[in-house]
């Protein structure tokens, strides 16, 4: 089996050369957002209080037009 030490596997994608600085970012993103939440207890409520609203407004929605699709 042929193995092209530059290119990986013959067929297999090959990783994006920003791939790691991408997964830096989002992880130390991560890391500031719960140091946030760990000193900001307020703001997890408001968080989990706004994902809820949202998917509650957006059952509200979708059940809506099923009323309206069944007649």
């Amino acid at each position: 089996m042929d193995i092209r030490l530059n290119g990986g596997m013959p067929g297999m994608p090959t990783i994006p050369p920003q791939l790691p600085l991408l997964l830096t970012m989002l992880g130390a993103g991560a890391a500031l957002f719960g140091l946030l939440l760990l000193f900001n207890e307020w703001l997890l409520r408001w968080l989990v209080a706004g994902i809820f609203l949202v998917i509650g407004g957006l059952l509200l929605i979708v059940a809506w037009r099923a009323k309206r699709m069944l007649g």
